[in-house]
């Protein structure tokens, strides 16, 4: 059985439905089962990274864990910290946690630091692992979506990366191929897109596939701060993100065949994606 943590989330949800397809044993974690909705077949549990309490009878029976906690405060991995001894308690054999590219490049940002303080929590647990660290996702492009639905334009910051963006999907196969397949324990794997595209190139991507030009405006980081002040965006969080976003200017073009290497498929396109959710630019 596997043990699916952030099941309803970008790639938890992605990778419940992969395994479920091809008949895996899994079951999905939410704190709201209630409210949640997976493929038939998927055995559903209420857990909480913030109630160690909930995770051992999450992971009763079960043998493999897809590590994803919700993410970092002062206070460390604390979530890590949780899931790892319950997973000793239980018998878990594999833990396979998803990390950040940010990682690999040695960033000092305060997601990149956190992941890779929550990567130590599972390589000193005792069993064993494998490391999955993306660069950015594909979905980061949602936050475009009311401007390029109200005005045709996509506002972007100075000095925003060109980007290998991967699809979450991509992310997820990945991860359900390490679940099921030896020869992982004790890797780390960075994961991207198949090409690097600049911020021109994502609203042209976005343009073709809704059959119109997109405008872009490149702001200056005052520009942009004094917009996200107006959306009431602030505080540690949204500063980690945007910090993660300059640093990752150094590295984020930079193309991995870690997909295809491991799925035997190339990555899925920007376009690819954009045709998806089209809807959310209409």
């Amino acid at each position: 059985m596997i043990l699916i943590t952030g099941a309803t989330g970008n790639v938890g949800s992605e990778l419940v439905a992969l395994l479920a397809a091809e008949n895996v044993p899994v079951r999905a974690m939410t704190r709201s089962p209630g409210k949640a909705r997976f493929p038939a077949g998927v055995e559903v549990v209420a857990g909480d990274f913030d109630r160690p309490d909930s995770l051992v009878g999450a992971m009763d029976g079960v043998d493999r864990v897809f590590v994803l906690p919700p993410g970092y405060g002062s206070d460390g991995p604390v979530q890590e910290r949780a899931l790892a001894a319950a997973a000793a308690q239980a018998g878990v054999s594999h833990l396979v946690k998803l990390s950040t590219s940010g990682v690999t490049f040695d960033a000092t940002d305060p997601i990149s630091a956190g992941h890779r303080l929550g990567e130590q929590v599972v390589e000193d647990s005792g069993l064993s692992w494998t490391i999955l660290r993306p660069g950015t996702f594909m979905v980061y492009l949602y936050g475009y979506a009311p401007t390029i639905a109200a005005e045709k334009t996509m506002y972007v910051t100075e000095g925003d990366p060109v980007s290998a963006m991967i699809h979450p999907r991509d992310i997820a196969a990945v991860a359900a191929h390490v679940l099921t397949t030896p020869g992982h324990e004790g890797r780390a794997y960075t994961l991207t897109g198949g090409q690097a595209l600049s911020p021109r190139q994502q609203a042209d991507t976005i343009g073709q596939v809704l059959g119109r030009p997109i405008r872009l405006v490149e702001r200056t980081r005052a520009e942009a701060q004094a917009e996200f002040d107006r959306l009431g965006w602030s505080g540690p969080r949204l500063e980690a993100l945007l910090e993660l976003k300059r640093q990752s200017a150094a590295w984020d073009f930079t193309v991995f065949d870690t997909v295809e290497q491991l799925t035997g498929s190339a990555p899925l396109t920007l376009h690819d994606w954009v045709s998806e959710n089209s809807h959310l630019f209409d």
